[in-house]
């Protein structure tokens, strides 16, 4: 999907309410992915996954269109430009400054619902790494119990009971 650049205040408006429609979708998406996590629905997180990267890219993209406007303001916006543009264009701010202000929001709680999925994630990691190593060590001892040919065997280092 390409983006045109914003080149005025209506411009900028249209951009806020898609880009807020935008992290909407992204905040419903991770919810989903929590949803899956919590019932351990592992195909439908590597769906979500992929699904995840094209929204990112998706909110870049506007993140970026919004940067580049903000610039040939004048405004630096790498860390309160659009507070700056809404004081110096006080007359079109309001409808602006509400979409902006909703857009904050929607980011904070993406970025929380995502440290979460991603603190699920590790604790479901590290659980999963547990067994296997469990697994792995129940398999070593295992090892040797059955000879080649599939009969029992000792697992004892000593001599047999008959030549002591």
């Amino acid at each position: 999907m390409t983006i045109a650049p914003i080149q005025s205040a209506a411009d900028l408006a249209q951009s806020l309410d898609a880009e807020l429609g935008a992290f909407r979708n992204f905040v419903l998406m991770l919810q989903t992915e929590q949803d899956a996590l919590v019932q351990g629905e592992v195909d439908r997180l590597i769906d979500l996954a992929r699904l995840k990267s094209e929204k990112v890219v998706l909110l870049s993209q506007f993140a970026e269109r919004r940067s580049r406007f903000l610039v040939a303001q004048g405004v630096d916006p790498a860390h309160d430009g659009m507070e700056k543009w809404l004081h110096r264009n006080a007359d079109q701010a309001r409808q602006i400054g509400a979409a902006w202000s909703q857009l904050l929001e929607q980011a904070k709680l993406a970025q929380h619902l995502n440290q979460t999925n991603g603190v699920m994630i590790e604790t479901r990691l590290v659980h999963n790494q547990q067994a296997l190593a469990v697994l792995k060590a129940a398999a070593n001892q295992g090892s040797g119990l059955y000879g080649p040919d599939g009969h029992t065997r000792s697992l004892g280092l000593g001599r047999p009971l008959g030549k002591v």
